[in-house]
């Protein structure tokens, strides 16, 4: 005997299992929550224009366990030579925040990957603090460092005036003058006799030059006298400033030793 099958018999259980499929696929792709949004403003200490190659860097960092190193949750690099306050928007895992967590904002100024303003305090966000929003306030890593702009290496400068005494005029070939040069931070160039020979370190306003031991220099018919005061006065050089287009040479307490200025080779 011959048993007939109902195509509708034979559709429900297929119907069935496609319906079940479609149900699992889309407990699948549910979409998940949107990350939380902490926001915010930067600014720093002081009028000075940052160059153009000055970055932002704030990260969100989770700061619960005082006994443990902070954890980044996210962080984000933004131009920071534009006008203050400097606005940003991170983008923080909702997985990674707990109700009772503390997370705070950090931010740093870089330029050519060296820290100039940090911030100094505890800027609670996410967590126990329910915070989103942070303006941050951030401060010189040292009172001396300043960014360098413009920039003073690779820059001939001749003397102009020594321990506030106008240089007498003179030709170019025997104007003292030195210049930084950025590649191995040498310093080179002459007291208008001696050839000048060593190294130095710049960072923001802080300079030094011309350390350690004292070479013996040759006797020359020029002033003698004013090449040693030049040799004294970069080598008790601790900062420098600008006076308009000329470079200022100051000791440990601002006092000027030297002013120069840019002037080409003869």
């Amino acid at each position: 005997m011959k048993i007939s099958t109902s195509p509708h018999l034979t559709r429900r259980p297929l119907l069935g299992a496609l319906a079940a499929s479609l149900l699992l696929t889309a407990c699948a792709t549910a979409p998940s929550e949107p990350p939380l949004a902490v926001t915010g403003t930067a600014r720093f200490e002081g009028q000075v224009a940052l160059p153009p190659n000055a970055v932002l860097e704030v990260s969100v960092a989770d700061v619960s366990r005082a006994d443990a190193r902070a954890t980044t949750l996210a962080q984000v690099k933004l131009p920071a030579s534009g006008p203050q306050p400097l606005r940003f928007a991170l983008p923080v895992d909702r997985k990674l925040v707990q109700e009772r967590g503390s997370y705070s904002v950090r931010a740093e100024i870089l330029v050519d990957g060296k820290a100039l303003y940090v911030t100094d305090s505890a800027y609670l966000v996410l967590g126990h603090s329910g915070n989103t929003q942070a303006d941050v306030l951030l401060r010189p890593v040292d009172t001396r460092a300043q960014p360098a702009s413009p920039r003073i290496e690779n820059v001939r400068w001749a003397l102009v005036s020594l321990d506030g005494q106008p240089l007498p005029p003179q030709d170019a070939a025997s104007t003292p003058y030195f210049v930084l040069n950025a590649d191995g931070n040498r310093v080179t160039g002459s007291g208008g006799c001696n050839a000048l020979v060593g190294t130095y370190t710049l960072n923001g306003q802080a300079l030094q030059m011309l350390r350690g031991p004292r070479r013996e220099l040759q006797v020359c018919a020029n002033d003698m006298e004013r090449e040693r005061a030049f040799m004294f006065a970069l080598a008790t050089t601790e900062q420098w400033a600008m006076q308009g287009s000329r470079l200022r040479l100051l000791d440990r307490l601002g006092a000027q030793v030297a002013l120069l200025e840019a002037r080409p080779g003869p």
